[in-house]
């Protein structure tokens, strides 16, 4: 499921400067950002603790964010959310030990609050151009 953020900006609003501070941000974080650029949009991908244990414990992050600029406004879908490690861990952990479902259910927590804190950080980043 997508989720959009839609932001009024000024005319010339740099869409590049927003999405290297943000990724800078989020390295500073501990996550891995890969950034690209694709037609008049650019795309962000978060991951943090992906594949290995953290997986199977439903403990990693991840996130793409696509954003464009379109008449003053922008736009930013978020999509792609590491959601399997959470249901892997849920699942192992309801069958073989509490601890991956306890795991997975924190992991599900944090990754719901992901996009929420990454919503935050692109209008704080978004209103100082």
């Amino acid at each position: 499921m997508a989720d959009n953020i839609m932001l009024n900006v000024q005319e010339g609003f740099d869409l590049k400067k927003l999405t290297e501070q943000l990724a800078d941000m989020y390295r500073a974080k501990g996550f891995t950002v890969n950034a690209s650029s694709l037609n008049n949009s650019e795309v962000l991908t978060f991951d943090k603790g992906i594949g290995g244990i953290n997986m199977v414990l439903g403990m990693d992050l991840g996130i793409k964010a696509t954003f464009t600029v379109q008449n003053n406004t922008l736009v930013v879908t978020l999509s792609e959310a590491a959601w399997t490690g959470k249901i892997i861990g849920l699942c192992v952990g309801w069958i073989v030990c509490f601890v991956p479902f306890f795991t997975a259910a924190y992991g599900a927590f944090k990754q719901s609050q992901f996009p929420k804190d990454l919503r935050n950080d692109i209008t704080l980043l978004a209103g100082q151009q």
